[in-house]
């Protein structure tokens, strides 16, 4: 005879462990460090074939160009951001019992949602939504992660570039991440595209006319790919959307959807990149609020 697996309740079972936010730690890091290959790869690039020169009278090599200082500039926070996105957990539930699955849900009896703010519910029926792996109901715009065994307040998605998370505390980061790479991407391609044009009218060896020719392919790509990454996101914090809710608004039945977080796009900016108009471009200052609710 076929044997059933026997009914645990909710509250037994054994809640799901957030994973270290260590991209050493895994296999799964790989993307992590391709990234970082490319970003060093360009930077030696750039750095050998336009940013540094030698003083004929002492030998020493020094930084040249106009553009050395700001491209400096740019790719420090960049960087900057690439590791906060990275090492900054994205916001999980509070673990103090207060989001436990109440037993009386397990009997079939709805809770009242009256003790918070709850807009979504459940599709099928007016009832709290819970997330099965972490027991415990989820807040408004969160979602279960199974990479990262959490669920993630105003999930946006699961990056695997940066092995993490998008989620309501380190969203400010891989927003300025996505424009302040494309901005880099582009200074590269600013000062390589010259020394590129003398390399092709010039006799000057083959491997360097390759390497300055490939830092120029890859960093164009690199920066189409970021614009476009970054024009999408853009659109999001302008409709008050994360990546997860635009998908569902595609998939969803015409006039179904329909999207309450919206609140008039200066709003909605505060909400992603905080409430300071003049600290929206820098790391830090984050948006106000717990995640919890909206």
């Amino acid at each position: 005879p076929r044997h059933s697996t026997p009914f645990i309740p909710m509250q037994q079972r054994p809640k799901a462990q957030p994973k270290q936010y260590l991209p050493w730690n895994d296999s799964k890091c790989v993307p992590v460090w391709y990234v970082v290959s490319i970003v060093a790869v360009l930077y030696l690039t750039t750095l050998y074939h336009v940013l540094l020169a030698v003083d004929p009278a002492t030998g020493v090599y020094h930084l040249v160009g106009d553009l050395s200082f700001g491209f400096h500039c740019v790719a420090g926070v960049m960087l900057y951001c690439f590791a906060t996105t990275i090492l900054t957990p994205p916001g999980g539930i509070p673990r103090d019992g207060s989001w436990d699955v109440e037993p009386a849900e397990e009997e079939g009896i709805t809770p009242s949602l009256s003790d918070r703010k709850i807009v979504e519910t459940k599709k099928d029926r007016n009832s709290r939504r819970k997330c099965k792996w972490c027991t415990m109901y989820k807040p408004d715009r969160c979602h279960h992660c199974r990479v990262c065994r959490e669920c993630v307040l105003r999930m946006d998605h699961h990056c695997p570039w940066v092995y993490n998370c998008i989620g309501f505390r380190n969203y400010k980061y891989f927003f300025l991440l996505l424009l302040y790479g494309a901005l880099s991407f582009l200074f590269v391609t600013i000062m390589l595209t010259p020394a590129l044009d003398e390399a092709l009218e010039t006799d000057v060896p083959l491997g360097t006319l390759t390497s300055i020719l490939f830092g120029v392919t890859l960093s164009s790509v690199m920066g189409l790919l970021n614009t476009i990454f970054l024009g999408f996101h853009l659109y999001l914090i302008f409709s008050g959307l994360t990546t997860i809710e635009f998908c569902e608004k595609g998939s969803a039945r015409p006039g179904e959807f329909k999207n309450v977080h919206d609140k008039g796009w200066y709003v909605n900016i505060c909400g992603y990149l905080g409430s300071n108009p003049l600290l929206w471009l820098f790391p830090g200052a984050l948006p106000e609020g717990d995640g919890l609710e909206w």
